[in-house]
């Protein structure tokens, strides 16, 4: 029922499993703000881990401040990219 709501607001379900998995999606997570497409969301999850996703968070203020005075969604996108590479 879910999936077909989100399907129908023109959106991809997609069904990560488990409530206790649900942090892979928390900000700055390599899924987060990072627009990967259906098919890249479950290599991006996977390689989500806690510890250095903590670090990647912690380093936003610094990564924010190095972007241009009025960024575009591309430069935030590739900011966030870039931080878990």
């Amino acid at each position: 029922m879910a999936t077909r709501l989100v399907d129908d607001t023109g959106f991809d379900p997609y069904d990560e499993g488990e409530l206790d998995d649900s942090w892979r999606q928390q900000p700055m997570g390599p899924a987060y703000c990072t627009e990967p497409t259906l098919d890249e969301l479950p290599a991006a999850l996977a390689t989500a881990d806690r510890v250095k996703d903590t670090l990647v968070r912690d380093s936003m203020p610094e990564r924010l401040a190095a972007l241009p005075a009025n960024p575009t969604l591309d430069d935030v996108v590739e900011m966030s990219r870039a931080a878990h590479r």
